[in-house]
C-alpha cells in the first residue's frame, strides 16, 4: 500500500491545486479543512472536516499518515491574537500530533514575509529574519516550532518560505517572487518525500525566475527543478517597492 499524505488547509487556494495535482498522480490523500473543498474532494481522496485548534481532531486525522503538508492558517495580516490562535497554536497541534502518531515528516507552509522588511537589492543571509507583519511573526514562530520538533521530537521538518503564489506574475515584484501553481506542487511534494540532508530544512519557494532576491539553498537537496519563470511573462512594469515584502511591509500594524 502506498503512503498516505495529509494536507491541512486543503480547501484553500494552494491546497486545492495541490490536492488535485497529487490525486491525478495517484497519491493517496487525506484532506483536512474547516470547510469541504468546492465541488468535493478529488477522486480517491478522503476528506476530514476539522478545526486545527482541536488537538484531538488533528491527532486522529494524523493516524496512519506518512507525511503532513501543513497549509492551514490565516494568510493575510490580522490581529496578533488571531495569528497566535490560528497560525502558531494550530502549528503546535499539527507537530504534536505528528510526534504522537509517529509521522516521519511535516512540511510547514512558511512565508517569504519572514524577511519582508529587507530592502530590495540587499543580499541578506538566509538566517536573517526581518518580519514585515504580525503574520510574518507567526510564520517565524512556526519555523521555530518546526526546528524544535525536528531536533527534540523525532520528526523531519521542512519549512517552505512560499513566494508570490499566482497563476501568473501580475506586479513588478513578482519578477523575483513568483511561484507558479505547478512549481508549487513539485516543490511541496519533493519537500514531503525526498531524502533530507538534515532533520530541519528551510528553503524559499519560487519558480525559476531570472531575477531573484533569495538563495536557492535546499532546492538541489530535494531535487526541485522549476519549469516556470516570471521572465516568460513580461510586461509587469518598473519595480517601485522598497522592501521585499511589498504591501505587507508598507502597511501599518493593525490595532
Amino acid at each position: 500500500m502506498s503512503d498516505l499524505v495529509l494536507i491541512t488547509g486543503a480547501s484553500g487556494t494552494i491546497g486545492t491545486h495541490l490536492a488535485t495535482d497529487l490525486a491525478k498522480d495517484g497519491i493517496r490523500l487525506r484532506l483536512l479543512d474547516l470547510r469541504p473543498p468546492a465541488g468535493g474532494p478529488p477522486a480517491g481522496a478522503e476528506f476530514v472536516q476539522a478545526d486545527l485548534r482541536d488537538q484531538g481532531a488533528i491527532e486522529k486525522a494524523a493516524a496512519g499518515i506518512s507525511t503532513i503538508i501543513h497549509l492551514a492558517g490565516i494568510t493575510q495580516e490580522g490581529l496578533f491574537t488571531e495569528m497566535v490562535e490560528h497560525n502558531i497554536t494550530s502549528t503546535y497541534h499539527v507537530l504534536e500530533a505528528a510526534r504522537r502518531q509517529r509521522v516521519p515528516r511535516v512540511v510547514l507552509a512558511s512565508s517569504h514575509h519572514v524577511t519582508g522588511m529587507n530592502v530590495v537589492g540587499d543580499q541578506p543571509d538566509q538566517a536573517s529574519l526581518a518580519p514585515d507583519s504580525f503574520y510574518a511573526v507567526s510564520k517565524i514562530a512556526m519555523e521555530a516550532l518546526g526546528h524544535l520538533y525536528a531536533h527534540k521530537g523525532g520528526i523531519e521538518v521542512v519549512a517552505v518560505r512560499i513566494g508570490s503564489y499566482r497563476p501568473r506574475p501580475s506586479e513588478p515584484r513578482h519578477r523575483a517572487t513568483w511561484l507558479s501553481p505547478r512549481d508549487a506542487t513539485a516543490l511541496l511534494y519533493a519537500a514531503a518525500t525526498r531524502p533530507l540532508p538534515s532533520p530541519f530544512l528551510t528553503l524559499y519557494a519560487t519558480s525559476g525566475n531570472a531575477e531573484r532576491w533569495w538563495p536557492r539553498t535546499g532546492w538541489g537537496a530535494i531535487g526541485y527543478q522549476p519549469v516556470d519563470a516570471a521572465d516568460q511573462h513580461p510586461g509587469t512594469g518598473p519595480l517601485t517597492d522598497r522592501f521585499t515584502g511589498g504591501a505587507f511591509a508598507d502597511h501599518e500594524l493593525p490595532a
